[in-house]
């Protein structure tokens, strides 16, 4: 009888070790309609959408309703008639979006940015968990719902954390060198102006940031993480079409 209570030991610290530890998202709560169709984002589809993938800041994290912020759309023209379909479409947006992230602040001088890393932020990532991501794409004028995850950020530093303005977080891809190549799902050219380096916001100390990472369609496997400053999430499997790699405009690694 001694070999089988040496086996109910073993089976039982390996399950408690087998146990994930308790992270600081667990018992945040992210709202939105059940019944939602999802679909993935197609390379290249993100043309003329111009939402954020962060729905929330702040430390009321027991209930977020999963509504993203968008970059402010140009102001109408004085004589623009408001017809039906812009009623329509101004529904759609106040179900789906947050309106514009009223944090950010501008500086006549160049903003030197706080560095995230291990040291000052803690990630937590869900991928097991599948949320829509809401993009409104103004050319046709259709609401997209993408199938997502949720990344959770918290500032541990205990400090105000200076960062710039963020549209989406990269993730990188676990390539044939073993080395992490950072993949987006779009060979835009992006235009720097420099505008960027006077906008910035401040994260407050504790404050929780929740935003989505979009899920690749494809029957590949692969290791990717999410990219944050200079530091990243923990690893993670996702599916992917070996396409994607060739289609990037550029090559990045991680440094």
């Amino acid at each position: 009888m001694i070999w089988v209570k040496r086996y109910f030991l073993i089976l039982t610290v390996l399950l408690i070790g087998c146990k994930e530890e308790k992270t600081f998202a667990d018992d945040i709560v992210l709202s939105f309609p059940q019944d939602e169709k999802l679909t993935f984002q197609e390379f290249n589809e993100a043309t003329e959408e111009y939402e954020k993938s962060i729905m929330y800041v702040g430390k009321d994290t027991s209930i977020i309703n999963v509504k993203y912020f968008r970059i402010p759309p140009l102001p109408l023209a004085s004589n623009y008639k408001l017809d039906s379909s812009y009623i329509q479409k101004q529904k759609l947006i106040s179900f789906c979006f947050n309106g514009a992230f009223d944090r950010m602040k501008y500086s006549n001088k160049p903003i030197l940015f706080d560095s995230l890393s291990e040291n000052n932020i803690e990630i937590s990532i869900k991928i097991k968990d599948t949320i829509p991501h809401y993009a409104y794409n103004n050319q046709t004028k259709e609401l997209k719902k993408y199938k997502a995850f949720p990344t959770f950020i918290k500032n541990i530093s205990g400090k105000k954390l200076i960062l710039p303005e963020f549209k989406n977080f990269p993730i990188a891809f676990l390539n044939k060198q073993n080395r992490w190549q950072i993949i987006r799902n779009d060979n835009f050219l992006i235009f720097d102006n420099g505008n960027w380096k006077h906008r910035y916001w401040e994260f407050n100390p504790n404050e929780i940031m929740v935003f989505s990472v979009n899920f690749l369609d494809g029957k590949e496997k692969g290791k990717f993480k999410v990219l944050i400053g200079n530091t990243s999430s923990e690893e993670f499997e996702m599916n992917y079409d070996k396409k994607i790699i060739d289609y990037q405009r550029d090559t990045y690694f991680v440094k």
